[in-house]
């Protein structure tokens, strides 16, 4: 079913490209040279060049019918149609892309120095032209991203966003509106096609490519405009709209405690929370101090008692409710009078008061740096036991992510919401034939509904896959039914202790569960932006690559060499937080990579890619007789071999950006008693110098922060 007989969603794109193409068009349409077709291969650093658009997408439909798989259907989920499908087991054997689709196709087409700016929509330039990334201009960075050799794309959400307390112009894909309903500004206008059909032809197309397309989905946090506020306000959390927004940063706390945003606990409080939380006892664990949980109210009654103003915010009349501490009455509320048996009971009548949508930050540790989230709020995943009186009405780490074992009951799920996100799935996989999701905090979703929201995915597509934002790898996320995890490399491969850590726990001692090999995310500091710039980003991509149990990662841009963060969610110190403090960040305004520099990360991160297939068989070999640390004699250089189908491959950098290091390394027991010399295979041709081996033994200088893979048979 791949002829252009069926009338598919690509088969209309094209036919849309066709009929658009015999018009006269005085429209200027810059590419870059990377965008090339499926089959071939444009190198960094070559001119963009103007074409004409609809000429330019339909060779690239072309290229991609050139090459198609045989024998598919690719307008459904390639998982029951390929071999090795093992319950989305598929994913741990290739390499993932990730593609922010709005920013990481996005170009300056007029080439007037700057992305979009007309009045009327920031996306679009003076011609009308769309330079914020679409889903056409993804079909035609299909041909870059199966040069690298990854095999699945991974799409930040792609779901329709909202407005209210956007940080920048275009606000942030996590700030969803409808999740069931796909953000409008990913059609290009370039083409009569509506923005679902668009995407159903990007997923063909990458299908008959053989690529599988994995979806993120947000089940914890809306936008404070989401639909689902008018529709279900029970569903959210409600503050007091006199209390006012904390400025981010606010270092006196007096002025703290009198505004919204995350809770400040005292510090012996604070010690208890983690301690506790450390040791996975969620009974009784400490609320967040009284004058906080005050600011919140009861949800509305219903939603004729919420209305949107003028500025795109929902209100609400909601009722003022009595604050319990712990299951014990903390203080009179103005509701509540003293009965004469010395309790206090409510008042007849009720005290209304106008409400609004808090904003949301990050939920652990409680006294985390981030930035507050002020685009999203978080659902309220369980109701109180008594939700005229509530214990638990408020946002904190104990309600919406370390679940007190009070609140954490079956009778107390919150349950319509629940089956609305558990139908989420279904929908993706019915209307556009996904091939899995990446789970937003997935460990912190209520391990009952992951477990219900996997069963009900897998029930329409026994293959489909699974995947986690979890940085720990452990037992839990095979518990709740996940494929990989995100993992922790990224955190500390930059530091030595980290990166022998590193080496240490995922190849000698194992983990559980398949992990990314990722050196960033669009929450962390990009790599070739750390000390080092590109030659850390290029041992870590390496040392990633060849780990055991990893899943080579490539966030988008990285293999361009960007060094600005999309976002400043993770592992950013106060200094950096400062000096990006309103800058306007990718994840929330237009901007696009410089897809015209000239560098050689590209052809590095194909390279290594390459050599991980043809070394297959080593990098797929348990970690026990397949993987060794080897030692080196000096504390910078780092070195381990993979070993299996009798390949050998030798990973050896030196992470010391200031000096080069020697090694010294002892080959013999990894089959090396016969070699005479090795060369590095990172560099292709005669280029690559000879390295004498003398009785299994190799001493070499390593250049500041280079890296090298040897390779060699037993």
């Amino acid at each position: 079913m791949t002829g252009d007989s069926v009338q598919t969603p690509l088969f209309r794109l094209k036919a849309a490209l066709k009929a658009s193409s015999g018009g006269k068009t005085t429209q200027r349409y810059r590419i870059p040279a990377l965008w090339a077709p499926v089959g071939e291969i444009a190198r960094p650093g070559d001119p963009s060049r103007e074409v004409s658009p609809a000429t330019f997408f339909l060779s690239h439909i072309d290229a991609i019918e050139r090459n198609q798989i045989s024998g598919i259907d690719p307008t459904r989920s390639l998982n029951s149609q390929l071999k090795g499908g093992n319950g989305g087991e598929w994913v741990t054997h290739g390499s993932i892309y990730n593609l922010m689709v709005r920013l990481s196709t996005a170009y300056d087409h007029d080439g007037d120095g700057k992305l979009g700016g007309a009045a009327a929509d920031p996306t679009l330039n003076s011609s009308g032209i769309r330079e914020s990334g679409t889903f056409l201009k993804a079909i035609a960075l299909l041909g870059h991203i199966r040069s690298l050799g990854a095999t699945t794309i991974h799409l930040l959400p792609v779901t329709s966003i909202g407005h209210d307390g956007n940080k920048g112009v275009l606000g942030s894909p996590y700030a969803i509106k409808n999740v069931y309903k796909l953000e409008a500004s990913q059609a290009d206008p370039l083409i009569d096609m509506s923005v679902e059909d668009q995407f159903r032809a990007f997923i063909e197309a990458a299908h008959r490519l053989g690529m599988r397309v994995i979806c993120e989905f947000v089940f914890r946090t809306a936008s404070k405009d989401a639909d689902w506020v008018k529709e279900h306000p029970d569903w959210f959390y409600w503050i007091d709209a006199r209390i006012p927004d904390r400025a981010p940063g606010e270092k006196d706390l007096e002025k703290a405690k009198k505004g919204y945003g995350n809770p400040i606990f005292p510090q012996d409080t604070l010690e208890k929370v983690k301690d506790k939380v450390t040791r996975n006892d969620f009974t009784e664990l400490p609320p967040p101090p009284a004058e906080y949980r005050r600011f919140f109210k009861l949800p509305p009654a219903s939603p004729a008692q919420v209305h949107m103003n003028e500025k795109g915010q929902y209100l609400g009349t909601s009722v003022d409710p009595v604050f319990l501490n712990n299951g014990q009455l903390s203080e009179p509320s103005p509701n509540v009078v003293s009965s004469s048996a010395g309790k206090q009971t409510e008042c007849k009548s009720e005290k209304l008061i106008e409400t609004r949508i808090p904003g949301a930050f990050a939920d652990w540790p409680p006294d985390d740096n981030q930035p507050p989230w002020g685009d999203v709020t978080y659902l309220r995943m369980y109701i109180d036991e008594d939700p005229a009186n509530p214990r638990f009405n408020y946002i904190g780490y104990n309600t919406i992510r370390m679940y007190d074992t009070a609140l954490a009951q079956d009778r107390f799920a919150n349950r319509p919401l629940w089956n609305k996100i558990r139908e989420l799935i279904p929908f993706y996989q019915v209307q556009y034939g996904i091939d899995g999701v990446m789970v937003d905090m997935g460990h912190a979703v209520p391990v009952k509904l992951m477990r219900e929201i996997v069963d009900e995915g897998r029930r329409h597509d026994p293959d489909f896959a699974f995947l986690s934002e979890n940085f720990e790898i452990n037992e839990h996320s095979i518990t709740a039914g996940y494929n990989a995890v995100v993992g922790y490399a990224w955190w500390v491969e930059y530091r030595r202790e980290g990166l022998r850590d590193l080496l240490q726990h995922i190849g000698v001692r194992g983990v559980p569960i398949p992990f990314f090999g990722a050196t960033e995310n669009h929450n962390t500091p990009r790599a070739a932006e750390r000390a080092g710039g590109e030659r850390y980003s290029k041992y870590a991509f390496l040392v990633n690559t060849f780990l055991p149990n990893s899943i080579p990662f490539i966030h988008s841009g990285s293999e361009l060499g960007e060094t600005m963060p999309v976002n400043t969610g993770l592992d950013f110190k106060n200094e950096d937080l400062e000096r990006l403090r309103g800058k306007p960040l990718p994840l929330f305004d237009i901007a696009g990579f410089d897809w015209d520099r000239r560098q050689d990360m590209l052809s590095f991160h194909r390279r290594v890619l390459a050599l991980r297939e043809e070394l297959r068989d080593a990098v797929s070999a348990g970690i026990h007789g397949g993987f060794a640390v080897v030692e080196t004699g000096h504390p910078d250089v780092f070195a381990f071999v993979r070993k299996g189908g009798g390949k050998v491959a030798l990973i050896l950098l030196n992470r010391d950006l200031e000096k080069a290091q020697e090694g010294k390394l002892d080959l013999n027991a990894h089959g090396g008693m016969n070699l005479k010399t090795i060369s590095d295979r990172l560099i292709e041709g005669s280029d690559a110098r000879a390295i004498p081996v003398v009785n299994g033994h190799v001493r070499m200088t390593i250049a500041p922060g280079d890296c090298h893979l040897f390779s060699w048979t037993i």
